[in-house]
């Protein structure tokens, strides 16, 4: 590198993207366990709600034909792709002194920022679970309001556009024990669809912040551990029903804020109904500036986020 490196952006861009790829190397992404990731082609992308597509009918109730029945439109999500940006300068004096360990401190911080950027609108949803409007990665309020017009965790789901008198919840107050996973898990089996049939949820896996990952962990067991599988604090050696079946998901960029709150979590659904769409990929690029004689190296994405549904998900706000 000290004998190759010189003022030229043929040299200067390959050497920045290599130093760009070895910051983001076995920086954990959090995004595809939390989101389903997808590519887009549009600027904006639509989600049609779909209801409950009902229960099979007996062939001679159902004059000796194939029974058909007419699913209900739920509410429509619109996702719009947005533009995300940042860069860093390199002056030339840098290059020419062969500074190479402010060079590499300079593209190594801003790839921190683009991953850290990202994996901070990655939590947004859970973060701002409890309220139609939150705070978002840059500290600015935003809109968190689902397609029914409720929070993601709320009381008062309405079952459709047409049915607001009947609602379920999928919002607690309770801290994080084996007892109230076991109440949590219940209540999301109890969910039905619009047309009053369950909805087959199956509660598998339990985001916390790292204030709650011990009790997590007693409750789901570690991963690959061969440990007695008793309930936590049991004096009476109960078997624990969860040990090995729960997937535990730390995430350290949840806010402090949010660090006693626990959501519990349907994974096939969240895959289903929380969406995150690549529109541009984050990519990278470098120019000089003949009159400052300075390098220019930027990262530059299109992407957005966003949930379609509540019912992949159970959240208890927990108060301090």
């Amino acid at each position: 590198m000290q004998t190759a490196l010189r003022w030229d952006p043929r040299v200067l861009e390959p050497i920045f993207k290599e130093l760009y790829s070895l910051a983001m190397k076995n920086k954990k992404d959090f995004i595809p366990l939390l989101y389903n990731v997808t590519d887009s082609n549009k600027a904006i992308e639509s989600y049609d709600g779909i209801g409950g597509e009902g229960l099979m009918e007996e062939w001679n109730r159902s004059n000796n034909q194939v029974a058909y029945e007419d699913i209900d439109e739920l509410w429509q999500k619109i996702i719009k792709n947005r533009k995300f940006s940042l860069g860093r300068i390199i002056d030339r004096d840098f290059i020419d002194d062969l500074k190479l360990t402010e060079i590499r401190r300079r593209i190594s911080s801003l790839a921190d920022a683009v991953y850290k950027t990202r994996q901070l609108q990655a939590v947004e949803f859970l973060v701002n679970a409890f309220g139609t409007t939150g705070v978002n990665w840059k500290g600015r309020t935003d809109n968190y309001a689902g397609p029914d017009g409720k929070a993601l965790c709320a009381t008062d789901h309405p079952y459709s556009p047409t049915n607001s008198a009947d609602v379920q919840s999928n919002k607690g107050i309770l801290p994080l024990t084996i007892d109230n996973w076991d109440a949590t898990a219940v209540a999301m089996q109890e969910w039905v669809d619009d047309k009053g049939n369950p909805l087959a949820v199956v509660p598998d896996t339990l985001i916390v912040a790292p204030y709650n990952a011990r009790a997590a962990f007693k409750i789901a067991g570690l991963p690959d551990a061969d440990l007695p599988k008793y309930e936590p604090g049991s004096n009476h050696f109960d078997a624990n029903m969860y040990m090995g079946n729960i997937k535990v998901i730390v995430n350290p960029f949840i806010a402090p804020s949010a660090r006693r709150n626990w959501w519990a979590a349907d994974s096939s659904r969240l895959k289903d109904l929380n969406q995150w769409q690549e529109r541009r990929k984050v990519d990278n690029g470098t120019m000089t500036d003949f009159d400052t004689e300075a390098s220019k190296f930027k990262a530059i994405g299109r992407w957005a986020y966003g949930f379609l549904n509540y019912s992949f998900i159970y959240g208890h706000e927990v108060a301090e």
